[in-house]
């Protein structure tokens, strides 16, 4: 997708490129959101895919989880926890994301190149929705999702330093991996600690809390190259306080309501 977009721009420039990726959302955005489903009980299903009927012996409820309302989650320690995790790892992806190229451009990386670096992070990501995600269903999800924070702290020290070309690599396999897996998961643990019931509004606080820091990622690594001339003071910050978030994640309880 990325290097679709910079393609458009150097066809088109960045104005009409916006027009196009607008009215490709309304093509494709809208019709396939007519076609969500909800509950999968709706259809014969439980959520595992097991054929439910309160016919049989021992499906008589489905298995929703833990659930727990809103302003209960609120109090709870753990969902803040989770709360500043997605600030932060939001607001480190969305630096990354929005400065990979000029970054890369500001220590002579040619542009095709750094197009390239900015188009192989999706692609990587799937790694990790994939891996992570099937080794949360093996492993305590707060773990794996702790992994793969830590994976994008580490790929992010690498960024730091890719005026050492060879640091690139480490880079996409870290941050990409650690990135693509940790949206799986985080989905993963509202379901699991919070319930299923719960989940829209749990995902909902949780996703305006990491549009907060969306929001504050890019414009801080902005000002961080505008002020200091460099990007690495931002990178070298937003590693440190990625890392440390990892401890909040290990501290997430599932809720006793």
């Amino acid at each position: 997708m990325v290097l679709l977009i910079v393609g458009l721009i150097d066809l088109y420039q960045w104005r009409a490129t916006l027009i196009i990726l607008g009215l490709g959302m309304w093509a494709l955005g809208i019709p396939s959101s007519l076609i969500v489903r909800t509950r999968p009980e709706h259809y014969g299903y439980r959520p595992d895919g097991e054929v439910w009927s309160p016919y049989v012996e021992g499906h008589e409820t489905p298995d929703k989880g833990v659930e727990i309302g809103l302003r209960a989650a609120l109090r709870l320690r753990s969902f803040l926890y989770l709360n500043i995790t997605e600030v932060v790892r939001m607001m480190t992806v969305m630096a990354v994301l929005t400065h990979v190229m000029p970054y890369l451009a500001s220590v002579g990386m040619p542009r095709s190149t750094a197009g390239f670096v900015a188009g192989a992070i999706p692609l990587i990501g799937i790694i990790g929705r994939f891996g992570l995600g099937w080794l949360g269903d093996v492993f305590d999800k707060s773990h794996v999702f702790a992994v793969a924070i830590g994976l994008i702290s580490l790929g992010l020290l690498a960024f730091s330093y890719v005026q050492v070309r060879w640091a690139i690599v480490p880079f996409l396999l870290l941050f990409a991996i650690g990135h693509g897996g940790s949206m799986v998961v985080r989905g993963s643990i509202v379901r699991e600690y919070f319930g299923r019931d719960s989940f829209g509004k749990m995902i909902g606080v949780i996703m305006g809390s990491a549009g907060v820091g969306g929001i504050i990622g890019p414009t801080l690594a902005g000002w961080g190259f505008d002020t200091m001339g460099s990007y690495q003071p931002i990178w070298l910050l937003l590693c440190g306080l990625t890392g440390l978030t990892t401890v909040l994640i290990l501290r997430i309880q599932q809720s006793p309501l």
